[in-house]
């Protein structure tokens, strides 16, 4: 993915109100083999937006779609997300002290 496509505005419907969402593209990442996208949510004041995470999977006609994650492996994701986020983090700190 370039950095056109991270950090792009895209839309999704709820399958089951469809209420329609906009939502920013900001990170993807992979755990056991399945590949996740980190979603923030589109909001003028920034202290509201919210992070979700969505697993992308390739429809029929060979498009990614994103579907959300099942409830009992939410917490091990986010989780791991978290420590990505952490260790990225902290290369940069540790890159800015040399």
């Amino acid at each position: 993915m370039d950095n056109e496509e991270r950090d792009s505005i895209i839309e999704i419907e709820d399958s089951e109100t469809g209420e329609k969402m906009e939502f920013i593209y900001a990170d993807q990442f992979e755990l056991n083999g399945k590949a996740y996208a980190v979603l923030l949510t589109n909001e003028e004041n920034e202290e509201d937006t919210e992070m979700i995470i969505m697993e992308q999977v390739e429809g029929d006609d060979g498009e990614i779609m994103l579907q959300t994650i099942d409830e009992d492996k939410e917490d091990i994701i986010y989780d791991y997300y978290d420590e990505l986020c952490d260790q990225l983090f902290d290369d940069e700190d540790g890159e800015d002290q040399e």
